[in-house]
């Protein structure tokens, strides 16, 4: 029997400090960072997805960000096939909060997020599927997790009505396996293709909240509306998922002058933070590791427990 990989992941809530403990951790393994956040797999979308900076990654070596162009679909599974290519490359340290991407990567199973056959984001069946939803969804707000609840009303239940990424990928795969998501999950749970270890870090709610609407505001001030202007003028619009990514949707409103920017930011700040709120939870229940830390403050890492399991040893 082959032996599972080792894989350290550094996850947590949004703006929780991830990104400077992740090029710490990642200089002291001599590992590369694999960035773990569905919006940085799109290239031009780079101020709102708090990219590394060019002096982050001159520091230490980032991959599995800007794959594809705003236009293009991109699944979780898809985020998957490309870490595995990386894994099994020397492999590298996980950083960030997108928890259904290291599920992806981290867990097999028939109702798991990289499904198997029929499950790539350029299958045909699925492409049209998605697209039919999609403009049910433009023509009547609200369809998708409304059919999602009429299939699967337990897991419809976890999704936020308006989380129409997760609800629309959970509608895929009851349509993919002609039944409830939940009941295939509950028959072919997820099973582990490594032993992950997972630092979360969250410093707390109240904590989290104020560093939200700090780096929304730096993120504006840095050019986060032009960035935007500049993706419509290329023809990236509401059509394309990455357009409709948290942040993006509202900026893109007053772009096309559908919203006043201080409403937008407000809008922007609120939804990150209730975000984060569910990063917590996902990351409580979703994914199971072989090791865990919680960290509230990255000045307490346990150092020598993590390059214990990093390289192979017992924490």
């Amino acid at each position: 029997m082959t032996e599972r990989p080792r894989v350290l992941a550094l996850v947590g809530p949004t703006a929780a400090g991830k990104s400077a403990l992740g090029l710490e951790l990642a200089e002291r393994l001599g590992l590369p960072i694999l960035c773990l956040d569905s919006v940085q797999v799109y290239r031009g979308l780079d101020i709102g997805s708090a990219k590394p900076t060019p002096a982050d990654r001159a520091r230490v070596r980032h991959e599995l960000l800007d794959l594809v162009d705003p236009d293009a679909t991109f699944s979780a599974g898809d985020y998957a096939r490309a870490a595995w290519s990386l894994l099994g490359r020397g492999g590298g340290l996980f950083v960030g909060g997108t928890g259904f991407y290291l599920r992806a990567t981290a867990f097999t199973g028939s109702g798991g997020e990289g499904a198997g056959e029929g499950d790539a984001a350029d299958d045909p069946r699925r492409v049209s599927f998605m697209a039919e939803w999609e403009a049910r969804e433009r023509a009547s707000a609200g369809s998708i997790h409304g059919e999602l609840s009429r299939r699967d009303p337990e897991t419809a239940a976890a999704v936020h009505p308006r989380n129409l990424v997760r609800a629309l990928r959970a509608l895929w795969l009851c349509e993919l396996h002609g039944r409830p998501v939940s009941e295939v999950r509950r028959r072919d749970p997820p099973r582990a293709r490594v032993d992950l270890g997972m630092i979360v870090l969250d410093p707390g709610v109240e904590i989290v909240d104020r560093a939200i609407d700090r780096r929304c505001e730096a993120m504006l001030a840095a050019g986060w509306l032009d960035e935007v202007e500049m993706l419509r003028r290329r023809g990236y619009d509401a059509r394309h998922k990455a357009m409709r990514s948290l942040g993006y949707s509202q900026l893109l409103a007053v772009v096309e002058g559908r919203q006043r920017l201080v409403d937008a930011s407000a809008e922007i700040k609120a939804a990150t933070r209730a975000y984060a709120r569910r990063q917590r939870t996902y990351f409580r229940h979703q994914l199971p590791a072989a090791w865990r830390v919680d960290l509230r403050d990255p000045a307490a890492a346990p150092w020598a427990a993590i390059e214990a399991f990093a390289l192979g040893g017992t924490p």
